[in-house]
């Protein structure tokens, strides 16, 4: 028995030395494929930026921001021109977009034609290089090898109401402060003068010309219509959206995205199908400073300049039997589009705030902020095993594209927003009342 002890024993030993033998070998080889991973990408993105415009119409080799992203644009790269505003649909193809797919081999006109745009759509393929295991990583290179420029005109057939009221037309008036929508109930304005006079200032900051990039030449872009509100419930599905970390929710059968949900409270911003930002105060009294408030209020802009609420609606809206329902809302297609608009909203965000000089640490967690979630030094999360994926995202954009920041330039706005949420306690008591116990 001895020998044969001894001989199982040697062979353990040896199973043990395999083993870890093997899972050397597969860390370095796991190590290794994390620096040269890589995959190939593509989106759609309106840019205001009017220098990137006329580089593409040169064809000047270069780093570039597009979409959120350093974009490498190379003698290579094949830039078309296209005479005619880019047009969304109502059905998702398979990269999640709601525009035609792009191809290599689509029609491409090499020169533009008449004079070139302030602001311009561009559709872009390339590849995404990037480290780590995880596909949502954003990628440090993207290499692009093909870029569409389209007009930025909106569509005609833009399934939205007629502009809404301004929050002063609406609280000047006589009638009640509240918003009314078919089907839901009437939503109460929050009309307090130096309340929405901040968060005015706020969306202005985010909106000039950048701060941290001076030499750069913008188009003018109008502030969006907004209403502080006090929190609703929502009647219906599909009434309003939002983009705020959530991603559709699939069964063996179908994907959906709700956000919010029918019966549910919005204690969060929404976005209404008049192209309204509602903004409930609840969520403004979770936060702490500034940087978190313009952080929410720079994903709603981006949200709105790149028409990703509007795609939104499209989609809701597209329902005109069960053939079309499983082909907009089954499989990976509805879920793709809301990682790639979930994704892009922040990206865009942290650039946004970055170029309006705000610390951009307070972006990756802002969402949860919003809902009330409890932030251990208002940067990371109690359990680092609870942080949300945007977190985990937002916080690899900010060390991949934003290295060596010098964040004692940046502000943080906390006495300005304590400030801010005394005039709302005097606006709204109720926005800071304790949450119901739990039944």
């Amino acid at each position: 028995m001895m020998p044969l002890c001894r001989v199982a024993s040697a062979r353990c030993k040896l199973s043990r030395a395999f083993v870890g033998a093997l899972l050397i070998c597969t860390i370095t080889q796991l190590s290794q494929a994390a620096k040269l991973r890589q995959h190939g990408t593509s989106g759609v993105y309106r840019t205001h930026d009017e220098q990137l415009i006329r580089s593409l119409a040169q064809r000047t080799p270069g780093s570039y921001w597009i979409d959120g992203y350093k974009m490498t644009v190379s003698n290579g790269t094949q830039v078309c021109w296209h005479d005619a505003p880019l047009k969304f649909g109502s059905v998702i193809n398979r990269d999640g977009q709601l525009v035609p797919r792009l191809k290599k081999t689509s029609p491409c006109e090499s020169t533009p034609t008449g004079s070139l745009m302030q602001s311009a759509w561009l559709q872009y393929l390339g590849i995404d290089k990037y480290e780590g295991y995880y596909w949502f990583t954003p990628g440090t290179t993207v290499i692009a090898s093909r870029i569409d420029i389209w007009r930025s005109e909106n569509n005609k057939n833009t399934p939205l109401a007629a502009p809404p009221k301004t929050w002063q037309e609406l609280c000047s008036s006589t009638s009640p402060h509240e918003l009314n929508y078919p089907n839901e109930g009437p939503i109460h304005v929050v009309c307090d003068a130096k309340v929405n006079s901040y968060v005015d200032s706020v969306f202005m900051d985010l909106l000039k010309q950048p701060a941290m990039n001076s030499d750069v030449t913008l188009a003018r872009r109008e502030a969006p219509i907004f209403y502080v509100v006090k929190s609703f419930e929502v009647k219906h599905n599909y009434d309003f959206e939002a983009i705020d970390g959530s991603v559709a929710i699939c069964s063996q059968v179908s994907c959906t995205y709700q956000q919010p949900r029918a019966s549910s409270s919005v204690q969060y911003v929404v976005h209404a199908a008049d192209g309204a930002i509602l903004i409930a105060d609840i969520a403004l009294s979770h936060l702490t400073n500034e940087a978190e408030f313009a952080a929410l209020i720079s994903y709603s802009l981006s949200a709105t300049d790149q028409n990703l609420i509007n795609r939104l609606f499209r989609v809701q809206l597209y329902k005109t039997g069960y053939w079309s329902y499983i082909k907009n809302q089954s499989g990976v297609w509805i879920s793709q589009l809301t990682w790639n608009m979930n994704k892009q909203v922040l990206r865009l965000g942290i650039q946004q705030m970055y170029s309006a000089g705000y610390d951009i640490r307070y972006a990756p967690l802002a969402w949860s902020v919003e809902q009330g979630k409890h932030i251990k030094g208002s940067l990371i999360v109690a359990d680092p095993r609870q942080m949300p994926w945007y977190g985990d995202y937002g916080f690899n954009v900010i060390s991949q594209l934003y290295p060596n920041v010098d964040y004692s330039k940046l502000k943080r706005g906390e006495r300005e927003y304590q400030q801010f949420l005394q005039e709302l306690r005097k606006a709204d008591p109720e926005a800071f009342a304790p949450p119901p116990p739990r039944k």
